[in-house]
């Protein structure tokens, strides 16, 4: 069945360095159309304020990673997170990926800051929790824990009261977030590519510690489950029972 997706790209970095790949939102949308080729995904530049006219033309939304912090309050991020409410409220499936993942977080009262173990780097490991994966029929095939590409330094702290806890690990415990059958959240990046993270360890690297860069570069070299949780957002996507949400 063919779906058209809003995907929302947050990113606000200009940089030479980001103008040699294609935005995020791009990159989450060409991850989603090779799980679901005939859906229409649309990407719109949300850090410019340019959101969807209509929202009610889409089925389903996506939330890019970024580099400013929800925490910033920009006037695109007020709007932003009205949007977030205003899918909530009507219960339309929303996918959050890192900077994404914190907006659902912060705009639905949660908290996000620093995190405690500072810049995480490289590739991360989510446990998911038993109840999550035998009870959520779009995480097929279930896997206990996956690994996907990392690049953080806030967190969610606190999560949303209606928020489900579905997976995480020492580092990030509320890694991954859902609430009821409409919000599915990652703090991790499943639309990056490994050139693009060697990429980013080679422009950047001297903004952190030597062996925190070094075992990035082994992260980055191993698999990762970026196809899997690809496939689970396509799931959840086209699953998420419209007979939820209320009126506009």
């Amino acid at each position: 069945m063919t779906r058209r997706i809003a995907i929302l790209n947050d990113n606000t970095d200009t940089s030479a360095f980001a103008k040699r790949f294609v935005d995020d939102g791009e990159k989450a949308a060409a991850s989603l159309r090779a799980q679901r080729p005939d859906w229409h995904c649309e990407v719109w530049q949300a850090h410019e304020g340019r959101l969807p006219p209509e929202p009610d033309l889409y089925a389903g939304w996506v939330l890019t990673g970024s580099v400013a912090s929800v925490n910033d309050e920009a006037p695109w991020m007020r709007r932003l997170a009205d949007l977030v409410r205003s899918l909530h409220r009507r219960r339309v499936p929303l996918v959050g990926l890192c900077f994404g993942h914190q907006m659902v977080a912060h705009a639905l009262g949660g908290r996000v800051g620093p995190s405690p173990g500072g810049w995480r780097i490289g590739a991360a490991v989510t446990r998911y929790r038993d109840e999550a994966r035998t009870t959520l029929p779009w995480m097929q095939p279930p896997q206990a824990s996956i690994t996907l590409f990392a690049a953080h330094r806030e967190q969610v702290l606190q999560p949303p009261a209606e928020a489900t806890v579905l997976g995480g690990d020492d580092f990030a415990p509320a890694a991954a977030l859902g609430i009821g059958h409409h919000v599915f959240t990652t703090q991790y990046h499943p639309e990056l590519s490994r050139a693009f993270m060697r990429a980013l360890l080679d422009e950047h690297g001297a903004l952190w510690p030597a062996p925190l860069v070094a075992q990035a570069r082994t992260q980055v070299e191993e698999p990762v489950d970026a196809e899997l949780f690809m496939r689970w957002a396509a799931q959840f996507l086209e699953q998420a029972p419209t007979d939820e949400r209320d009126g506009p």
